[in-house]
């Protein structure tokens, strides 16, 4: 069985992914690829691997290689998380929207700079897709790329046959005690697990959630829930949003400054205790990983695999074991809606419980959003085909009109104002973006 990560020269990602798949017995036997552009971080997270192998004995083997479909060609199993102009890129999809006063923390899901991402994503993940369809064909593909959503319709839009999924580390929380727990200050045992869950990625809820003696946990939740907007969202409309720090890009009124903008929005205080993500920091953090396991690889003295990056909420390898195995467990997975949220479009590419194992993965009808939110989502929706038409086809006419439909930007700038912040984007990321070219 292969595996192939394509941005397998992530410092994060790469060894959190490879412990899972020592840990996993289902895996065993299998070839790992890592496939990325960047041929030393590529070397050094290959050699990483192959160290973390040989000190655990896993029965596993690595290759690493730049090229894509080298590294796809009879995968079983394929997973995405790249990041085009990184760090450089993610700054001006935050700077230069604060410019015009969008003001959004994140800026990687919706908003301008979301569209942005997805603009230079998508004509990357697209050729992915394609490649699985010629090369591997009966191929599971995990995108973890954001945009999530807008990537993931793209992706089966390319390709239609493929299996492509969408996962996220927010989507693990549904199934996981400890951190729904902790909100209701009640024993993890105490609750039924998974619960429905259901929305767009980055904005959706747990929509019921219940005690082992039958009873409904929110109005437990309503009385002990201390962070502000999640208890905003139970107390306004019933439903526990489990990712909440991206709730609010998408409801302005949770988005605002409590610094003055003075020109440099990275690292100024919102509310709720949000910070705007810098990009000194992110690249600090980066850095730190990648001496982290360069010093692994070169096999230095007194380290301990403790200290490399772990994330209890990266659950693809347990997707995998399900498929594998045929047990039908519930995860939320980004997949296309088929009427499991009604009030959402059948086709949306939705985050929603579903049952995966011997049938594949399929989504779970749980039942209608709260209409306000439905209403908000479904904007979004449209915003995120517009986005992947104009991306796909280079258009900046499709481009101006994602702009307009994005919520955020409509709630912020004249049509006149929005077309210029396009230009000005278009033109500072062009280098990424030949489609538009």
């Amino acid at each position: 069985m292969k595996i192939t990560l394509i941005g397998g020269g992530s410092s994060t990602f790469t060894p959190q992914l490879l412990q899972l798949f020592i840990a996993s017995p289902a895996l065993r036997g299998a070839t790992i690829s890592l496939m990325d552009i960047d041929e030393h971080r590529l070397e050094v997270m290959a050699t990483l691997s192959r160290l973390l192998i040989e000190r655990t004995g896993a029965d596993l083997r690595v290759e690493g290689t730049t090229d894509r479909r080298s590294a796809l060609a009879g995968a079983a199993f394929v997973i995405t998380a790249i990041s085009v102009g990184g760090f450089d890129a993610w700054e001006k999809d935050i700077e230069i929207p604060a410019a015009y006063g969008i003001y959004m923390p994140i800026a990687d899901s919706i908003g301008p700079g979301g569209i942005m991402r997805a603009f230079r994503h998508i004509p990357v993940l697209a050729d992915v897709a394609r490649d699985v369809a010629k090369l591997a064909p009966d191929a599971w593909v995990f995108n973890y790329t954001n945009p999530l959503t807008a990537n993931c319709i793209a992706m089966r839009r390319a390709a239609p046959t493929v299996n492509t999924v969408g996962l996220c580390t927010c989507s693990s929380i549904p199934r996981v005690p400890l951190h729904l727990a902790w909100f209701a200050n009640i024993e993890p045992e105490e609750l039924v697990l998974p619960a429905p869950a259901g929305g767009l990625n980055h904005c959706a809820a747990i929509l019921s959630l219940r005690l082992r003696d039958g009873r409904d946990a929110f109005p437990l939740l309503r009385e002990r829930v201390v962070e502000p907007v999640t208890r905003w969202v139970l107390e306004t409309y019933n439903i526990l949003p489990y990712c909440w720090s991206h709730w609010t890009e998408f409801y302005l009124p949770l988005s605002r400054l409590e610094e003055p903008y003075q020109g440099r929005l990275q690292g100024l205080r919102m509310q709720y205790g949000i910070t705007v993500h810098d990009m000194a920091h992110e690249r600090d953090r980066a850095r730190h990983w990648e001496d982290v396991a360069a010093r692994f690889a070169e096999g230095a003295e007194g380290l301990s695999l403790d200290v490399l990056p772990r994330d209890e909420s990266v659950q693809v390898v347990q997707i995998m074991e399900a498929l594998l195995a045929g047990t039908n467990e519930v995860h939320v997975v980004n997949v296309p809606n088929r009427g499991a949220i009604p009030n959402l479009p059948a086709e949306a590419v939705v985050e929603v419980s579903s049952l995966v194992g011997a049938y594949g993965i399929q989504p779970l009808q749980v039942g209608p959003l709260p209409e306000p939110v439905a209403a908000l989502l479904r904007q979004h929706v449209t915003a995120q085909e517009l986005t992947v038409e104009a991306a796909l086809k280079g258009d900046r006419q499709l481009a101006l009109q994602a702009f307009l439909q994005d919520p955020r930007i409509a709630a912020t700038l004249t049509p006149q104002e929005t077309g210029k912040l396009l230009d000005e984007m278009l033109r500072a990321h062009a280098p990424h973006l030949p489609q538009f070219a």
